[in-house]
Parts: C-alpha cells; sequence; structure tokens
C-alpha cells in the first residue's frame, strides 16, 4: 500500500529517507531532477490532491512564490465563479468562453497554452492581449508570469527515459534541502 504525504511537513518530515532511497538508484536521481513529483510516485509515495499542487510549486519556485500562486488560484476562482487550473490551457480556454471573452465560434482557436519559460525570463504570454477585458485576466496574467519563471517539471515521458536510462548525463547522488537552514553536507 502506498504512504501518504498530507503536507509539505510531512513531505520534510520523509525528506531523509526519500533521499537515500533515490540515491540507491542512479538512475530514478537522475529522473528525480526532471521531476521529482513522479519520483515520488514511483517510490509508492501519494500525495493527498489539495497538498499535491503546493508541494509541487513549492519544489519547482519555492515557498514566497508557491504562496503567491495560491492566492492567484484563490482570486482566480472567486473572480471566475468557480475552480479554474490556470496551468490547464483547456480550463482557461473554457473559462473564457464562459466569460465571452473569446468566442466558441469557429475561426482562429487562441492560443491558451502558459507561457513558455526561457532562460532569463518568460516567454511572451497569448492572453497579454486580453488583459482589460475582464477583471479575471489580471490575477491570471500574474499567475502565469510566475508559474513560468522557472523550467516546469519534465513530463513523464522524458521522465520515464531517464528512468530507463536513455538519458546521457550521470547522475550520482541527489541533496536536497526543505527547510531553511544551512544546505546539507556532503562528505566526500
Amino acid at each position: 500500500m502506498a504512504d501518504q504525504i498530507t503536507s509539505w511537513a510531512d513531505l520534510q518530515a520523509r525528506a531523509a529517507e526519500i533521499l537515500a532511497r533515490v540515491n540507491a538508484n542512479p538512475r530514478l536521481g537522475r529522473a528525480a531532477a526532471a521531476n521529482p513529483m513522479l519520483t515520488l510516485g514511483r517510490l509508492d509515495y501519494t500525495l493527498d490532491p489539495e497538498a499535491r499542487v503546493a508541494i509541487a510549486d513549492r519544489l519547482r519556485l519555492g515557498p514566497a512564490a508557491a504562496e503567491r500562486l495560491a492566492d492567484l488560484r484563490r482570486e482566480v476562482a472567486g473572480l471566475a465563479g468557480r475552480a479554474v487550473d490556470p496551468d490547464d490551457a483547456e480550463d482557461v480556454r473554457h473559462l473564457l468562453v464562459e466569460l465571452g471573452i473569446v468566442p466558441v465560434a469557429p475561426g482562429p482557436v487562441l492560443d491558451t497554452n502558459p507561457p513558455p519559460w526561457r532562460p532569463g525570463g518568460t516567454g511572451p504570454d497569448p492572453l497579454r492581449r486580453l488583459r482589460d477585458q475582464h477583471p479575471v485576466l489580471a490575477p491570471l496574467l500574474d499567475y502565469r508570469r510566475i508559474s513560468a519563471s522557472r523550467p516546469r517539471f519534465a513530463p513523464e515521458p522524458v521522465f520515464t527515459a531517464l528512468l530507463d536510462g536513455e538519458g546521457r548525463a550521470p547522475v550520482t547522488e541527489v541533496v536536497g534541502r526543505l527547510q531553511r537552514g544551512a544546505p546539507p553536507s556532503v562528505d566526500r
């Protein structure tokens, strides 16, 4: 039976055990660097659905940005009248149609994919030109800008390829820190 992680504090409490298991398998270490969330699943951990997004945001973006994204998700939901996944292009497209911002009618389909990450910043957001069309767009655009400020975790096919040894960069050890303070020491 899978072991459940219910919060950031729960993940912190298990960090030493998780890192030991990751370091026992060099291929898993490489895959973990590409997507720590999928790694947890491979190690038979399940994440509480409410904690999953917060943990992923915190691992990828840090505590301040993760908290800001949570606030922006709540703001978008309040303005939209329903929960919205700002990272899901289809959900964003449905929201824009529901609010009458984009038509349902045939024609050019608006790109609602999140802006891409680029070294030194983010790429252009295709929704930027709609910013003044509805109050929901300001927090949605802010969310997408912050989310795109760091690379996203590798998708499952890339994770699996790394796990299967198809990658080329050797990883000999993974070291992590899930709390403030000095980084863990590594004796060599």
